[in-house]
């Protein structure tokens, strides 16, 4: 099998509510999905998907992508085999300095290749699946007031969603508020968790704000401290029964420190950091020193991220959390199929490859209505 072409189309896919989070206390909005779709084709036919979404202030833009992988990556793909994985990938870092989720759009296309070229679903690459393991449906309530957020909690509770990821970290009063009126409107039948992006900054001012936080039975918080502060981070799980997740402390630099000095409860996983083969490290990484991870997401993604973090956290014993599949809850028209909630539970189609069908109409997607 042979590589014959590679491509990139961006989509803009509306959003059923207009999307608020807080980054180290700089809040970034959103009303539409911006992403790129990967595509990476065979010489018998096959089609690969990868996607790289372009979060504002976040990660690159739809022009820098297009021209990395139009103009770059692809005179260095064309001819490669596809199941030589780790030599592309070691070329294309050592001949380009791109980033990880450019890494990440290449890593996944090529996966789901292979798995299709093999027949089999993407799990069964990666270990097989693991028995007895179920994904909640979850979702997000973005940055709101306390009422809203309330009612977004109540409206996704009579829809069958029990747990909700909150985005916090404009306003540490704000965000205790919200708790307190989520939990007022909904009681302890969510399991509710804060997203805080690094906004409390130090380990003192994330401390203050959870002890006010943990009458209102938060399962976890994401990512209190900013990133490098691996102390912070470690004095705060240290004093705290809320589960402590690092996030954007999960770096190449600190991954090691993290699990071997148990700077946090647990470790926030997404393909989108490096693709399926970096989570996957991590991931063993982590169950080698006794941590537990979770599969996430970065706001908002098609079903091609979604599929990939199933299919991880399917066959990966130390991912225990998913909070994957919200393609299907956040998007108004997910033009990538295959992701399904039945029972309040995410379940993918045991298909090959990464399970999705991408539509034939994206071109609808290409311009927002």
């Amino acid at each position: 099998m042979k590589i014959t072409d590679v491509d990139v189309m961006t989509l803009d896919i509306k959003m059923k509510l207009p999307y608020r989070s807080a980054k180290k206390t700089e809040v970034v909005s959103q009303q539409y999905l911006t992403t790129n779709i990967v595509t990476v084709k065979s010489d018998d036919g096959l089609i690969g998907y990868g996607e790289i979404p372009s979060i504002p202030r976040m990660f690159e833009t739809p022009e820098v992508i297009k021209e990395l992988f139009i103009s770059r990556l692809k005179g260095l793909l064309i001819n490669e085999d596809p199941y030589n994985f780790n030599d592309i990938v070691i070329k294309v870092v050592r001949k380009f300095k791109v980033s990880e989720h450019i890494i990440a759009g290449l890593d996944v296309a090529l996966h789901d290749l292979l798995a299709k070229h093999l027949n089999i679903p993407l799990y069964k690459l990666l270990g097989g699946s693991i028995k007895g393991k179920v994904a909640p449906a979850s979702s997000l309530i973005p940055l709101l007031s306390p009422e809203e957020a309330a009612a977004v909690a109540e409206d996704y509770l009579r829809n069958g969603v029990k747990v909700l990821k909150m985005k916090a970290g404009d306003d540490p009063i704000l965000d205790v508020e919200r708790v307190k009126s989520i939990r007022e409107a909904v009681g302890d039948k969510i399991i509710l968790n804060l997203d805080v992006g690094e906004s409390w900054i130090n380990a003192k001012r994330s401390l203050r704000v959870i002890r006010q936080l943990e009458r209102y039975g938060v399962d976890y918080v994401e990512q209190p401290v900013l990133a490098h502060d691996i102390e912070g981070l470690k004095e705060v799980t240290r004093n705290t029964e809320i589960t402590i997740v690092a996030d954007e402390s999960v770096r190449p630099e600190f991954i090691l420190r993290l699990v071997y000095e148990k700077a946090a409860d647990m470790l926030a996983l997404k393909p989108l950091n490096g693709g399926i083969a970096s989570t996957k490290k991590y991931a063993t990484i982590a169950f080698e020193g006794g941590i537990d991870c979770n599969i996430g997401t970065y706001v908002a993604q098609t079903g091609i991220l979604d599929a990939a973090g199933i299919h991880l956290f399917i066959s990966t014993p130390n991912i225990t959390v998913s909070e994957v599949g919200r393609s299907e809850i956040l998007l108004e028209n997910n033009p990538v199929t295959g992701i399904k909630i039945e029972g309040g539970l995410v379940n993918i189609f045991d298909e090959p490859g990464l399970g999705v069908k991408v539509t034939k109409d994206l071109k609808l997607y290409m311009s927002r209505k």
